[in-house]
């Protein structure tokens, strides 16, 4: 369970810490400045895959890239709709803004356990690995 809330807190840090409110805007406008958000992300978990969630470099690298992928997907339309109810509909703007963080937190959970089965089992001391065949 805790390397649940690590990548929670990795989530966190990655998407709203290292991303100020002009990059946060400007990822919704131009694909440039979504690539670099998504650019710092994923060399964010790069970087503390390996320390944080107990995964090998190779590991945290194929982990952080899968992971950037879904968040460039994930942020392309997202951003789209945020853009238009930033103004207009702040219920609506919240309502993307939590379907956003859901998504990626969702698949970052998922494919921690999808992938490593067995980090995420010593993790947590279970006797056997979810999604081993």
């Amino acid at each position: 369970m805790s390397r649940i809330i690590i990548l929670v807190l990795m989530h966190a840090a990655g998407d709203f810490l290292l991303q100020g409110t002009r990059l946060s805007r400007h990822k919704a406008v131009k694909a440039s400045w979504l690539l670099f958000h998504v650019g710092i992300y994923t060399v964010f978990f790069i970087a503390l895959s390996p320390v944080l969630l107990g995964l090998t470099f190779m590991q945290g690298l194929v982990f952080s890239l899968i992971n950037g992928a879904a968040h460039f997907v994930i942020d392309f339309f997202t951003s789209k709709l945020k853009k238009i109810y930033w103004h207009e509909h702040e219920g609506k703007y919240i309502a993307v803004v939590s379907f956003d963080h859901i998504l990626h937190l969702l698949i970052l959970i998922f494919t921690f356990i999808y992938l490593y089965p067995e980090v995420f089992a010593n993790a947590i001391k279970m006797p056997f690995a979810p999604f081993t065949y």
